[in-house]
């Protein structure tokens, strides 16, 4: 009983210490059973999915401070010092948090720029009205969302909505990858 009522109180500080922080610490039941991408994941899958070679990485040093244990640490490497994902101004990459559509997309705008050379996609839709309901042009990932799907990168659901907060799945994600292959050639 001692054992239980110890190991409750300490998973509730957990619990309660992350939501002061809006973080995370347990994993959801989709990310146990397999049903969403992780950025680790993703990382693992854009680093083996696409064909990098010829695209310089950056000379600049990467410090990331919580992938040491992550079986991806090598491709999160590579995609950090691409500049392709964000690592955290504190220099963590948070490898098991669940990557969502509007995170993606703005991958998705990192690697175009980067492998065309066209930085002004940047903000090439910015101040454009939004064919999204729920994407309000002014929404951190508009641009991002709008290059993803002109693109033709990453699509709406057939509502019409784009969804940016909702977790990325696996099969989503192979599709994205496979149809940013055709920007590599």
């Amino acid at each position: 009983m001692y054992r239980f009522l110890m190991i409750s109180l300490i998973l509730s500080f957990l619990i309660l210490g992350c939501a002061a922080k809006k973080e995370v610490l347990l994993p959801s039941e989709e990310v146990v059973k397999g049903k969403v991408i992780t950025r680790g994941k993703f990382a693992y899958l854009l680093t083996t999915g696409l064909n990098w070679e010829g695209i310089e990485k950056r000379p600049k040093k990467v410090i990331i401070i919580d992938i040491s244990q992550n079986p991806y640490r090598n491709e999160i490497k590579k995609v950090a010092k691409m500049e392709i994902m964000e690592v955290y101004p504190n220099h963590t990459f948070l490898p098991d948090k669940t990557l969502n559509r509007g995170e993606c997309a703005k991958i998705v705008e990192n690697i175009l720029v980067t492998i065309k050379g066209k930085e002004k996609w940047r903000k090439k839709y910015l101040g454009k009205p939004s064919p999204f309901p729920d994407v309000p042009n002014y929404h951190r990932h508009f641009n991002a969302i709008m290059l993803a799907t002109k693109k033709n990168t990453m699509k709406p659901y057939r509502d019409g909505r784009f969804r940016p907060g909702l977790p990325l799945s696996p099969g989503e994600a192979r599709r994205v990858i496979r149809r940013l292959e055709r920007h590599f050639k």
